[in-house]
């Protein structure tokens, strides 16, 4: 009898020693056990919570809230379309000034705004043509908008603020889109939606006469027939009102809008041959001609096998550049090829004139100067005498 006890207690003990290693496995459970969530880790800190931020949806003006959502820390927040009485909506915005769209491709990693750009349905009826220089047949003609014809203007579609041309434009011509030769409502470069497709750059933006590239000529790469879309919404234009040359008669000239855009589409290759043209370059500065365009031959280049060349007696300090008149059946008109000190390579021709931070040249010393242009590599040579 004592045996058998002694037995039973050892197998008692065992099993005592088997449960508890158990309970303290990692994969072995008691029966009936209830899974606990663990909110410490080893060392007894609470785990984070997941960091969440709040995106607000404004009206422009910043005050009004259209709606919030919460967005986990890195993730995107969904756009969605509001509803305003006798408005259109144009887009979501990350400024109240509406000048830069907001771009729902970046993951939220703070608190963020966004505005709605709204604006009046408002038809335009405005007309508008396009405007420029160059060696299509169109744009030869045009002299910036001096001449304007029936195949400059842009057809507007009906029932919509939607303008379209079809053209031909040859490599290196320049143009915009505005109401008349006063350049009233201009649309130019910095209103267009792309300048490249299929890894082709077709347009690029250029120079223009003023700051901003709103107001930038458009320039072809690439030679072909194109149609050219203008999408106006005239309840959103702006005025520059603190333009120093401002006035309410001449406003139109002031005039831009956030939300107009230039589309474009590539047909193919030119229907039309370039149009023949001879191109002619003049001294245009602040003492030689007080910045006005002389036509005359004493400020003219003249050409030798397509060298373009002019000598001319120049003030110490005198600013100047040189500007192109293109001729075409006779018809000369503004050129849009401009040559300045960024053409000056040598350092010999570099030793007589200065630059300014636009690029035109300084006369280093009064005296005679002799100028060389190469239109095929568009470098300028200069020689200096007293």
């Amino acid at each position: 009898m004592k045996k058998r006890k002694v037995r039973l207690l050892a197998v008692t003990a065992m099993l005592g020693v088997s449960l508890l290693y158990g309970c303290g496995g990692k994969e072995a459970k008691a029966p009936n056990a209830t899974d606990v969530k663990v909110e410490e880790s080893s060392e007894g800190n609470t785990q984070q919570e997941e960091k969440r931020f709040t995106v607000t949806f404004c009206d422009a003006d910043g005050e009004a809230v259209l709606s919030t959502v919460e967005v986990a820390d890195g993730a995107l927040v969904e756009e969605y379309t509001p509803e305003k009485d006798g408005q259109m909506f144009m887009g979501w915005f990350a400024t109240p000034s509406l000048t830069h769209q907001f771009d729902f491709s970046q993951p939220i990693t703070a608190d963020t705004k966004v505005f709605a750009g709204f604006m009046e349905n408002v038809e335009d009826t405005r007309t508008f043509a396009i405007m420029g220089s160059g060696k299509s047949p169109l744009l030869s003609t045009s002299s910036w908008g001096k001449t304007i014809e029936d195949a400059h203007y842009m057809t507007k579609n009906e029932g919509e603020n939607v303008y379209t041309i079809t053209l031909d434009i040859c490599e290196g011509d320049e143009f915009q889109f505005a109401v008349d030769s006063a350049w009233s409502n201009q649309r130019g470069g910095g209103y267009m939606t792309h300048t490249e497709a299929d890894g082709k750059e077709y347009f690029t933006v250029a120079g223009g006469l003023v700051e901003g590239s709103q107001k930038s000529n458009i320039k072809c790469a690439i030679s072909g027939n194109y149609t050219l879309t203008l999408s106006t919404y005239p309840g959103a234009d702006v005025y520059d009102t603190e333009n120093s040359y401002y006035t309410e008669e001449t406003r139109e000239n002031y005039n831009s809008n956030p939300f107009d855009k230039i589309d474009w589409t590539y047909n193919g290759e030119m229907t039309s041959g370039e149009v023949a043209l001879v191109t002619t370059y003049y001294i245009k500065g602040a003492k030689v001609t007080n910045w006005e365009d002389q036509y005359d031959e004493e400020y003219a280049f003249t050409e030798t096998d397509g060298v373009h060349t002019l000598t001319i007696a120049l003030e110490e300090g005198d600013e100047f550049l040189f500007t192109s008149l293109v001729t075409v059946d006779g018809n000369s008109s503004t050129g849009n090829e401009y040559v300045r000190y960024s053409n000056v390579k040598d350092e010999t021709s570099l030793s007589y004139i200065e630059g300014t931070e636009s690029y035109n040249m300084v006369a280093k010393e009064a005296g005679t100067y002799t100028f060389t242009y190469h239109p095929d590599t568009e470098e300028l040579t200069v020689e200096f005498t007293q």
